[in-house]
């Protein structure tokens, strides 16, 4: 941002003052964030676009809720996280979902020589770690994905799902327990 450029607060104030055409410079400063907020729950490009779209108009129509008492990017960035989880919730196949594995599940599938037998023994390791994870319930296997592959807190994590954190940890535990048996199932 230039000197000369106004704030994010002052570009808010305006906004709501009447002068929409300033939400573009909001846009223009974010459109990187919240792409890549949905590109770690989307791979297709075009559903990345439609979906930061719907991000930036949900945005427009809760900034009267803006409360300046955070950075408007960690606003944003909440509310597009938000927009995603609740993606992810209403999506039938969850293959896509699944694009960034915790190191803690692949970590064993990882070589540091390319070798074609490996290769295509972790693609069908992987293969079995979505299934498993796609038989576990949603209940279990979203914070498991959020703690593990998404590196979060359970504060954070509580935040987000607005469950308690002790109901969290019991649910990350179960979801490894299931997913331990899930996968000791389909070997």
């Amino acid at each position: 941002m230039k000197t000369s450029d106004p704030s994010d607060t002052d570009v808010i104030a305006r906004i709501l003052d009447g002068e929409s055409d300033m939400y573009r410079l909001l846009m223009k400063r974010y459109t990187s964030l919240v792409f890549h907020v949905v590109g770690k729950y989307e791979n297709d490009e075009s559903t990345v676009k439609e979906m930061s779209h719907e991000i930036f108009i949900k945005a427009y129509e809760q900034l009267p809720s803006f409360e300046n008492r955070s950075a408007f990017s960690s606003w944003l960035y909440r509310l597009a996280y938000n927009h995603c989880i609740d993606h992810v919730r209403k999506k039938q196949h969850r293959n896509r979902l699944f694009s960034e594995m915790p190191e803690e599940f692949d970590a064993d599938m990882t070589n540091s020589e390319p070798d074609p037998d490996s290769d295509m023994e972790n693609n069908e390791k992987l293969s079995l770690l979505h299934q498993a994870l796609e038989k576990i319930n949603d209940s279990y296997s979203t914070p498991l994905l959020m703690k593990y592959r998404d590196g979060m807190s359970y504060e954070a994590i509580s935040k987000t799902l607005n469950v308690p954190e002790g109901a969290l940890k019991v649910r990350v535990h179960r979801a490894r327990k299931e997913l331990k048996q899930a996968m000791e199932q389909s070997l």
